[in-house]
């Protein structure tokens, strides 16, 4: 009997010591001690790094949680990880939101936006500055690159692009018109695989080039534009896992709404004018219609 009770004891001792391991908590468990945000893969230096350990800080307070960092090496892995509760929070594009909603069950609380982009292109098309391809029509037979397959400006806007500008079919432009399609795993990589003969031409956000030549990364005019997406009345989201407690997701929302940290939004959009602002998960079906177009979904996107 004395041993039964000293076993039972101690399996109760195991469980509560294994019930305070995860990273996250269900409802109705103990508050969550830490808080972990997802960073999709992009081009960082020093001095994002201090800008993201800012933020972390900041909203730590906020939140009264640590706040921690896990920086994601793909799209799918930061959805995948809010998925299973390792991740908290993302900066997701448009497209790789709707994909983690669907996917993860992520869940919309604002929008990081730039009223200086509104009704500008956000996705370009670049080749090599020699290069002599001048037109969409040229790549035909070509290698392109995108950034990222759940990305919007990387991946969904420059095929839609090429798809309506050729008025071709989604399954010839990938079979016949390409001689390869590729994925380079961000932005600046597709960017720089351009600049250094790895793809005749890339597709990736509007704003890249110009960061990049900023930071030398790669020289001006290195590249040319052949083509440029049209705009599109969302800017980035910022999604939580669907199973965060409502009064911390309240308190992020509220966080973000007044954040105003002009370094922070430089090195995120590359202007000191962005804002996070409200949004609206209706604000993406627009997105969803021309991933309907192309074909497609989840399932696919994560299997790449």
């Amino acid at each position: 009997m004395k041993k039964l009770l000293s076993f039972l004891i101690m399996m109760l001792i195991a469980t509560g010591i294994l019930a305070g391991c995860g990273t996250s908590s269900s409802s109705g468990s103990a508050k969550q001690s830490k808080f972990v945000i997802a960073y999709l893969p992009q081009e960082t230096d020093e001095q994002m790094q201090k800008t993201y350990s800012n933020f972390e800080k900041e909203l730590s307070e906020k939140i009264g949680m640590d706040v921690e960092a896990y920086q994601a090496n793909s799209y799918n892995a930061a959805i995948e990880a809010m998925k299973n509760n390792k991740a908290d929070m993302a900066m997701f594009g448009p497209f790789s939101y709707i994909v983690a909603e669907e996917r993860a069950g992520a869940e919309l609380i604002a929008n990081l936006s730039n009223p200086a982009l509104e009704g500008q292109a956000p996705s370009v098309i670049v080749v090599p500055k020699d290069s002599t391809i001048q037109s969409l029509a040229d790549l035909k037979g070509k290698t392109i690159g995108f950034a990222d397959p759940v990305s919007t400006t990387g991946h969904l806007l420059p095929k839609s692009t090429i798809v309506k500008e050729l008025n071709m079919d989604v399954e010839e432009l990938e079979s016949k018109f390409f001689k390869s399609v590729q994925f380079a795993g961000g932005h600046d990589k597709a960017l720089i695989g351009v600049v250094r003969g790895q793809y005749d031409a890339a597709g990736v956000s509007a704003m890249i080039p110009a960061m990049l030549e900023e930071k030398g990364v790669i020289e001006k005019d290195s590249y040319r534009v052949i083509a440029e997406s049209e705009p599109i009345p969302v800017g980035a989201p910022f999604a939580v896992r669907g199973g965060l407690d409502q009064e911390t997701k309240d308190k992020i929302t509220e966080f973000l709404l007044s954040y105003d940290d002009s370094n922070y939004f430089k090195a995120i959009l590359g202007t000191e004018d962005a804002k996070f602002v409200e949004a609206n998960d209706s604000d993406y079906d627009e997105l969803r219609d021309i991933a309907e177009m192309l074909n497609l979904s989840p399932e696919q996107l994560l299997e790449n």
